[in-house]
């Protein structure tokens, strides 16, 4: 297997240089870039699998780097690095679509780490998309069955199809318009209840309760389902902030709009 390509993308040097020393010895292959402009020099240049990324730089910076990288490689996995400890920056690092954030300065052990499981993420990412290779070959078969108007789906077949998803049950993936969506296990199995229950909604929690198999109060509940919603609408929707698909009924809980 080659080595995973990595680029540290930040205009401090002490700390390129310590990442780069932190990581090299776990056999990585390492590049690095001191502003936004060789950044995605480099990104146009080279497919990297991951990306340590300081947000805060002069003339071009993180987020303009961010948006170059995912129009040529929307794929790699990206991990922010910042100064600025505060709830904000870590939800807006997220909301970026970024695997995770570093504080500056961070651990070795805790460097290494976080690159560890981004590059699984990664790998995954990659088996999910042999996966929906072969489930695209069975969309024909899909259409065919909806025209033909049948019963709905029971929870014994394999795929389900609701508007421009497409759920696995057997493997446990989903893709959206041919694009894999990368969900955790919890992800997953709230958007599985959501699209069998639709369209009726679903409250906060039997959701917890279906999907999660968890037993809790309501309160416990809202705030569970609200931090689970709140991401899948991240890898979901067009428009997180104006929901399309997942929806929220009030007093009611969420339910799935697949139009």
């Amino acid at each position: 297997m080659k080595p995973a390509q990595i680029l540290i993308v930040d205009d401090e040097a002490n700390i390129r240089f310590v990442i780069e020393r932190t990581l090299r010895p776990e056999g990585y292959h390492i590049d690095t870039a001191a502003c936004g402009q060789e950044a995605i020099q480099k990104i146009q240049q080279t497919t990297y699998d991951l990306i340590l990324l300081d947000l805060y730089m002069e003339s071009v910076n993180g987020l303009q780097v961010f948006d170059a990288l995912r129009q040529a490689e929307p794929d790699t996995v990206v991990i922010i690095l910042t100064a600025h400890g505060s709830i904000e920056s870590a939800v807006d690092a997220l909301r970026l679509g970024a695997f995770d954030y570093l504080m500056k300065p961070a651990t070795p052990e805790t460097i290494r780490q976080r690159v560890r499981e981004g590059l699984q993420q990664r790998q995954n990412a990659l088996r999910k998309k042999q996966l929906l290779e072969q489930m695209g070959k069975i969309r024909q078969m899909i259409s065919e069955i909806d025209s033909q108007q049948t019963q709905p789906a029971s929870t014994e077949q394999r795929f389900l199809h609701s508007g421009q998803v497409i759920i696995d049950r057997r493997h446990r993936t989903a893709a959206m318009q041919d694009r894999p969506l990368d969900l955790t296990t919890a992800e997953f199995a709230i958007l599985l209840c959501l699209v069998e229950a639709a369209p009726n909604p679903v409250a906060h929690r039997e959701l917890i309760c279906q999907a999660l198999n968890y037993e809790c109060q309501e309160n416990e509940a809202r705030e569970i389902t609200k931090w689970h919603i709140f991401n899948l609408r991240q890898k979901i929707e067009p428009d997180p902030a104006h929901p399309h698909y997942i929806k929220t009924m009030r007093y009611q809980g969420y339910f799935w709009s697949g139009e």
